[in-house]
């Protein structure tokens, strides 16, 4: 696949561990850091072979690059399968100026993130101590040449404040179609008040709420999506590609996500 790094620290597109592609999204390939498979007492991040795995936005597609599961007592919570970083590219496109990102999973969103030359400051919010401790070792974090670009604070997102900020992104729940992920957004959206955010799954809640309110799924367009925003008052990342709405509608049908909602 033909890689998308224009716009990379070509120091950090050097030091990363592993390029993560899609060439039928219109968005930014994932450059992510060199993983060690690590164990600590809640938490654990191990190596895992496979082939090929659903995205978000697109059918089943081989992986080219290794895959890791970050797993806690034996549930994983988050791993480099096409679905969860599909998900995530919109939201590194849009990144830029001062970036608050709550949730630091596996760190591949706060590697991509600092790695890209629009971005100038990146604070990465997480509650968990020790996926903190666990992190800094299994990611190399210390050797990472945008290093000095990030702040890594223990506190829940939900509470965190933050002026100042440009882009804010949320990945804090374990599944997607929550319905408390909306609530929790618009949370953090208060309490750092920044003109572009952008939350984990906020494909699949834009359709479904536009599903509710009568449209069609096939209908369901660019106008939905402002009409979401202002419903929300949330100023959600999405309509700079004009590709956005198909792929809203793409992801809410997705059987490897399901249509259920929690």
């Amino acid at each position: 696949m033909m890689a998308r790094l224009d716009g990379f620290d070509p120091a950090a597109l050097a030091a990363a561990g592993l390029i993560i592609t899609a060439d039928d999204l219109p968005y930014p390939s994932m450059p992510g850091p060199a993983y060690q498979p690590m164990h600590g007492p809640n938490w654990q991040l191990h190596q895992a072979m496979i082939i090929a795995a659903p995205g978000y936005f697109s059918g089943p597609r081989p992986l080219t690059w290794a895959n890791y599961l970050l797993v806690r007592d034996g549930e994983t919570w988050m791993s480099l399968v096409p679905g969860e970083v599909e998900s995530q590219m919109p939201h590194l496109a849009a990144a830029h100026g001062t970036v608050v990102v709550c949730g630091l999973g596996m760190g591949l969103m706060a590697y991509a993130v600092s790695a890209r030359q629009a971005v100038d400051r990146l604070i990465v919010v997480e509650r968990d101590a020790e996926v903190i401790e666990m992190f800094q070792h299994f990611a190399a974090f210390a050797s990472w040449p945008q290093r000095h670009k990030i702040e890594l604070i223990q506190s829940d997102a939900l509470d965190f404040r933050q002026d100042g900020v440009d882009f804010l992104y949320a990945d804090i729940w374990p599944y997607y179609r929550m319905d408390c992920m909306l609530e929790h957004m618009k949370r953090m959206h208060a309490n750092i008040p920044a003109p572009l955010c952008g939350y984990w799954g906020q494909e699949l809640d834009m359709v479904d709420w536009a599903i509710a309110q009568g449209v069609t799924r096939d209908d369901f367009s660019a106008l939905h999506v402002q009409a979401f925003m202002a419903e929300h008052d949330l100023p959600l990342t999405g309509l700079e590609n004009p590709d956005y709405p198909v792929l809203c509608r793409q992801a809410a049908v997705n059987p490897a996500i399901g249509a259920k909602r929690r």
